[in-house]
């Protein structure tokens, strides 16, 4: 006999599946976040996994990146993510993009459907909460990030899983908590990833206080956190080191309070196109005197939603709906107190996790999972009950104050140029428009006159369209090179180096490397004063500054920009237009939207590896010279001692032998890596490089997680023989 919940739940989580399917249905075909972050990092450095993977290896590290760089510890790469070690291993690094992004939504939606389940939300209700958390504002505007829907994917199925472990305990469930854990650490960048902890050990305690019988099972969702934390060891340990290295462990409160939420965009809930097309894009004079960019400061969860959530707040709650108030509104404040409270953000950020990820605005995914939830709360408590009247009305007389409050602040004298005009009060026709389009659903339903799934489409409706006109522009894959003339005549060049201009990571596509890297971390000494390669601006630094002499010295050999390049030693190659560099190229805000690309041939470099006199040598001169360099062996003849330094980054792993003699640690001469040969003769010198540890950090992520998949396993074990038992019994 058919189980109708079973069917019904079954029904509703597939609804929201395919509605999220259908919105983000444009990855499948090749349609693609393009330009910007995705364009010159994201996709270039998994251009570079893609390559390693396919020659049997990890990219430890990356001598394509500037003067060398420990990719797998730049967390945007995410090595040892599983997940990428399948994609890029099997399909091409767009496509491979695309499904990632595809699938890792999906996830989000239906993680966040499993746990709204757990919170007692009905299955449309769970539906609705799914798809108003999966295309929030903040998704929308970090859907060029990929290391937040990835991330983000994972933060319900660790509530979710936390949430089994108080209820049900087990080593099994403890097991899934590590293993969800430990793969949403080795995504790399680990903001979100210290929310969720946090989050879930919170909705522990609340659990618990609320339940006293559960006082044993905290010990077991730490467990499970900790388990994570070993099962990511070999992506923890490097990454640790580079961001020490760099000083990404000590940052000042100025850097930290920088990309906030400005409390006065609260409105934006209530008109989520307040902010489109604000003159001089994401970047205008206008957010940066509001301490942030519209890259980065974004708040909505939709029409309908925000009218259920209303519901939720205002009804009586239950033990999750305080818990998520909560939530939100802290996870708010601390969005918003680099503006509203200077002090207290210096405060906040000395406690121990609040003062290690700069950007507060990235707080309010928290407070959107909050409201989204809390939406799907106040659907199930809405039909036929007069409270719901009620908010509906709170939440319609939110909305026009909303909409005088936009009006308010878009017509200050400071403000009036960038937020006011035709523009605005278009934007305020479109939010009156389907605030009213709402109110009418939400009404019809009350009243019992509208299917449940109509609001779900609605929903996925509204948010599909924002999602698509955010500050992340989308548009059809492009081969490249192929589509690319620019980049087409530079992958025909012969002996390409370093490529210096406006292009970002781009080269890497085409396994050129690039002088001046793009990557999440400030670039390791002496990268940082190749700057000056990266836009319009060189030309006058290669004829006047340094650069001409950093060019020849560290292997500069071609140069992309869309301006002419008149200096020493430098020959044009082709110019022309180039839709393709026009969309995924760097170019300042105002940029016409077309331009004349150049392709420049740099004159000859000096050699990579030079023979050095070492310090204190003898009185008489010391005669070296190198011989051969491949990049990682040298053949040095020479006098006399002598020090060999190569143009590589002096980075900690790096080790050299000379002939067959012991590994000696590098050394640093001007941040690049040296070696010191003594006597006399012809000596070969060979480098290598092993992250530091890393036999301590590979054997424990390899250790804890073959014991979290036997725990699975055993578990499973036992539960299958528990339910045959019982039906031997029966």
């Amino acid at each position: 006999m058919s189980d109708p919940g079973f069917v019904a739940r079954n029904a509703a989580v597939c609804w929201t599946l395919g509605l999220a399917a259908v919105v983000l249905s444009g990855l499948l075909v090749g349609i693609e976040p393009v330009g910007g972050d995705p364009d010159r990092l994201y996709r270039p450095i998994k251009a570079e996994l893609a390559r390693s993977l396919a020659e049997g290896r990890l990219p430890f590290w990356s001598d394509r990146l500037g003067l060398g760089y420990p990719l797998a510890a730049e967390s945007h790469a995410a090595a040892f993510y599983p997940p990428n070690q399948v994609l890029y291993r099997v399909l091409s690094v767009p496509t491979a993009y695309r499904l990632a992004m595809f699938l890792h939504y999906l996830l989000t939606v239906g993680a966040t459907f499993a746990y709204a389940r757990i919170l007692g939300l009905s299955p449309p209700g769970a539906g609705l909460a799914a798809l108003a958390f999966a295309f929030c504002g903040f998704q929308a505007i970090h859907s060029s990030h990929e290391v937040f829907y990835h991330a983000l994917a994972y933060l319900p199925l660790c509530l979710w899983l936390g949430g089994r472990v108080v209820t049900d305990g087990g080593l099994g469930w403890t097991a899934a908590l590590g293993l969800a854990y430990g793969l949403q650490l080795t995504v790399g960048h680990f903001q979100t990833q210290s929310w969720t902890a946090g989050l879930v050990v919170a909705w522990t305690l609340w659990r618990v206080v609320g339940s006293p019988r559960l006082a044993r099972r905290p010990p077991l969702v730490l467990a499970g956190l900790a388990w994570g934390g070993a099962i990511a060891a070999v992506q923890l340990g490097p990454t640790w080191e580079l961001a020490r290295f760099v000083g990404f462990d000590d940052r000042s409160v100025a850097e930290l309070a920088f990309y906030g939420f400005p409390p006065a965009h609260w409105a934006e809930l209530a008109v989520p196109e307040w902010f489109r097309g604000v003159p001089g894009g994401p970047e205008a004079a206008y957010w940066y005197s509001q301490g942030t960019t519209g890259y980065e400061a974004c708040l909505y969860v939709g029409t309908i939603p925000l009218i259920f959530a209303f519901l939720g707040l205002l009804s009586r709650g239950d033990a999750g709906s305080r818990f998520w108030t909560a939530a939100a509104a802290l996870a708010f404040l601390l969005a918003i107190l680099p503006t509203a409270s200077p002090t207290a953000f210096r405060w906040a950020t000395s406690i121990p996790g609040l003062g290690s990820f700069r950007a507060p605005g990235r707080f309010l995914a928290v407070t959107s999972l909050g409201l989204a939830l809390l939406a799907g709360k106040g659907f199930d408590r809405a039909r036929g009950r007069t409270l719901a009247w009620v908010a509906f009305g709170v939440a319609l007389a939110f909305a026009a104050g909303a909409m005088a409050w936009v009006v308010s602040w878009s017509w200050r004298p400071d403000h009036v140029r960038e937020l006011g005009g035709d523009r605005l009060w278009v934007a305020l026709g479109v939010a009156a428009g389907v605030w009213a389009a709402a109110a009418v659903l939400v009404a019809a339903w009350l009243r019992g006159r509208m299917p449940e799934w109509i609001l779900l489409v609605a929903t996925a409706g509204e948010l599909g369209a924002l999602y698509y006109t955010s500050t992340t522009a989308w548009g059809w894959a492009r081969a490249v090179p192929e589509s690319s003339p620019i980049l087409s005549r530079l992958a025909e060049e012969r002996d390409v180096g370093k490529v210096a201009g406006m292009l970002g990571d781009v080269p890497l596509r085409i396994g050129a490397g690039v002088i001046y890297p793009y990557t999440g971390f400030p670039p390791l000494p002496p990268n940082d004063r190749f700057e000056g390669f990266a836009d319009r601006e060189a030309g006058v630094r290669l004829r006047y500054g340094r650069l001409g002499d950093d060019r020849r010295r560290f292997g500069a050999t071609h140069g992309v920009w869309d301006v002419p390049i008149d200096a020493p030693g430098v020959e044009l190659v082709a110019e022309g237009p180039d839709e393709t560099l026009d969309r995924i190229a760097f170019r300042p805000p105002g940029s016409a939207p077309r331009s004349k690309w150049r392709l420049y041939r740099f004159a000859a470099i000096d050699p990579a590896a030079r023979a050095l006199p070492a310090d204190g040598a003898a009185s008489r001169p010391v005669v070296a010279s190198v011989l051969s360099w491949d990049g990682r062996t040298a053949t040095v003849e020479h006098d006399g001692p002598c020090r060999l330094v190569v143009n590589r980054t002096y980075y900690p792993g790096w080790t050299y032998r000379i002939d067959d003699g012991d590994a000696k640690p590098v050394t640093s001469v001007g941040g690049l890596q040296a070696a010191d040969v003594a006597g006399a003769g012809t000596h070969r010198v060979a480098f290598t490089y092993r992250p530091t540890n890393l036999t301590t950090f590979a054997a424990t992520s390899a250790t804890a997680t073959a014991l979290a998949l036997a725990a699975l396993a055993w578990s499973g074990w036992r539960r299958r023989s528990a339910a045959a038992e019982q039906d031997a019994q029966d």
